[in-house]
């Protein structure tokens, strides 16, 4: 069975361009912002992108860039809390702050209002600064969505560090891991010789034809296929497409762990995939593989 047809992913116009002047503009914003707050300096940030054009697995129409603004911020807690001004919230991984989370990106937000133009949409989100930024390059129109996440660092009771944001309520909290799910992402690639990677775009494209949908949320395919053995990445082909399905469909989904392997990817108390979704997704795909065999 040919499955060229696939294997494709978006082709992108002018994408590196973006991302460098968007980390350029960033760390303009950053430094304007918190250029009168003493508990902060520049060595308490960092800047990466954590989206599907990382793993090189984007096959939306819609070209999707998230950009993490990593914010370590020892200064920022609140050295004495007393009773009386302890902010009451549903989780203490929450620190009482000198600078809470909503007033920095309130305060990003009208930074980056002044830098772009009448070519690019900004608004808020619970966790994110949005941009829809439009291009025309070559006669070519190039839209990009983008989400900036300002977060704090956050290091677990393992030592491993990853980042904790929540929105305006402090009620809806993430805790991710990007750095660490990159890292475990080309590791499991290169321990399957790249069949990791070409089963993600595989099993993704056939979703979206079956669903005739143009754009696919991401990291969920890259989650589920994360938890498949090694040793079932055996070749291209039909049948390893149907072990990988079966495995999939028959193991307890709830066991499933993050590509960070910090946390269950589908139980998670701070950032859990739709367990309907991703069955109904594998349904779609177990059908599609029945019709070639």
């Amino acid at each position: 069975m040919n499955f060229d047809k696939y294997l494709n992913i978006t082709e992108t116009v002018n994408y590196e361009n973006v991302k460098e002047n968007l980390i350029t503009i960033s760390k303009y914003v950053v430094g304007n912002f918190f250029n009168d707050k003493p508990m902060f300096t520049e060595e308490n940030f960092k800047y990466y992108y954590y989206d599907d054009f990382i793993f090189q697995t984007n096959n939306s129409e819609t070209n999707y860039i998230t950009l993490y603004i990593e914010i370590n911020q020892t200064k920022n807690i609140k050295s004495i809390q007393t009773e009386k001004f302890k902010r009451k919230v549903k989780d203490e991984k929450i620190k009482d702050l000198h600078l809470t989370l909503e007033e920095i990106k309130n305060g990003l937000f009208e930074h980056y209002v002044t830098c772009f133009d009448n070519n690019t949409l900004l608004w808020q989100e619970k966790y994110s600064i949005n941009l829809s930024v439009n291009e025309v390059i070559d006669n070519q129109k190039v839209n990009y969505l983008i989400r900036i996440i300002p977060c704090f660092t956050y290091v677990n009771e393992k030592g491993v560090s990853g980042v904790i944001y929540y929105d305006n309520s402090l009620y809806n909290i993430e805790i991710e891991y990007p750095l660490v799910s990159i890292q475990n992402f080309y590791n499991k690639n290169e321990a399957t010789n790249n069949l990791y990677y070409y089963y993600d775009i595989l099993i993704k494209n056939i979703f979206l034809e079956c669903r005739k949908e143009k754009n696919i949320y991401f990291e969920i395919f890259e989650t589920l296929l994360y938890n498949v053995p090694n040793k079932l990445y055996t070749d291209q082909s039909v049948k390893t497409l149907t072990q990988i399905i079966n495995f999939l469909r028959n193991n307890n989904i709830k066991d499933y762990k993050t590509i960070d392997e910090q946390d269950f990817a589908f139980t998670s108390k701070y950032k859990s995939f739709s367990i309907l979704f991703a069955k109904h997704a594998l349904g779609q795909i177990e059908k599609y593989i029945k019709k070639l065999i």
